[in-house]
């Protein structure tokens, strides 16, 4: 299947999802909760959105020292931009590759720097939605309990990690599936330079713990700003819950089946605002919010792009 084949079918599961969706809800419902919002709402989670990037870039900072701050603020930006007509959260961690490794030609090592920032922000996700889940009276039991089991393995294989034992064995592991060829041998090429470069830095841990506790400034900030979105709609104020939602949110927005996340966005919102009582024309005024503000950042993106190819053609 060629790529635009897959583009067509990933921009068609946006539309029929976003169809079906706007034509089951009241539109009117949603517009009068959307414009509902006070003015110092969108202020304050503005401010959380531009501390959220700057946060960003300082996180990848640590991994990318050959590259300015102000630099990184640039690839944040333009990625974000990118990130509303590609598909998943990934391929913006594509194009910050592709941005960071262009200039001196080093996409592996760029590669390795994404790819580690971004593992680590996934741990502190996992976290997050761990002390959400324990936290809220929203959800039962056994679903807590599935997140839990599967936040301990997680943490137990990188823990065995630290062994040279079972470090040997999976890198051998990894190794020959090398041998593969094709698309298939270069993941797996890749994984084993991940693992290596994982291996070096977590000698390094002041380094690993900076990161981490950015990542969790990171995610406390979206949390937030999802957090003052339901209030300003009228949902009540669901910090607690927020932290759970923001992480289940977040892991939904990954998988690469739409546009922008287009429809993702909206159903899954509505799924998990609705299981702390907001109705879905609440919900969806609070998806329309999180649009609103990624547009924002898409055109200060494109803006800067712009900028950036005036300024090279004066030069």
């Amino acid at each position: 299947m060629n790529k635009t084949l897959k583009t067509v079918l990933k921009l068609c599961v946006a539309v029929v999802l976003l169809g079906y969706i706007l034509w089951t809800n009241d539109l009117s419902a949603v517009a009068e909760h959307f414009f509902a919002i006070p003015l110092t709402i969108w202020v304050f989670v503005l401010v959380l959105q531009a501390s959220n990037v700057f946060i960003s870039a300082i996180r990848l900072s640590l991994f990318v020292e050959n590259h300015k701050l102000r630099t990184l603020l640039y690839v944040r930006l333009v990625s974000n931009a990118y990130s509303v007509i590609l598909p998943g959260q990934m391929a913006a961690e594509g194009v910050r590759i592709y941005m960071l490794g262009n200039k001196e030609k080093k996409y592996s090592q760029a590669g390795v720097a994404v790819v580690l920032d971004k593992i680590i922000s996934v741990l502190m996700l996992f976290v997050f939605g761990l002390v959400g889940m324990i936290t809220t009276r929203s959800l039962g039991i056994g679903t807590a309990a599935v997140f839990v089991v599967g936040i301990v393995v997680l943490f137990l294989f990188i823990f065995l990690l630290e062994f040279s034992f079972f470090y040997c064995k999976i890198n051998n592991l990894l190794r020959f599936f090398c041998k593969s060829g094709g698309k298939i041998g270069k993941i797996f090429s890749f994984a084993v330079t991940l693992l290596e470069n994982w291996k070096s830095y977590t000698k390094d841990r002041v380094r690993l713990l900076k990161n981490s506790l950015y990542a969790l400034l990171f995610h406390l900030t979206l949390s937030l700003s999802g957090t003052l979105m339901t209030y300003g709609i009228g949902g009540g104020f669901y910090l607690l819950d927020w932290l759970w939602i923001h992480a289940v949110f977040t892991f939904a927005l990954i998988l690469p089946i739409s546009i922008g996340g287009m429809g993702v966005r909206e159903g899954s919102l509505i799924a998990l605002l609705g299981i702390i009582g907001v109705v879905p024309e609440q919900a969806l005024a609070v998806s329309f919010s999180f649009l609103t503000l990624k547009l924002a950042q898409a055109l200060v993106g494109v803006g800067l792009m712009i900028g950036a190819e005036v300024f090279k053609k004066e030069r």
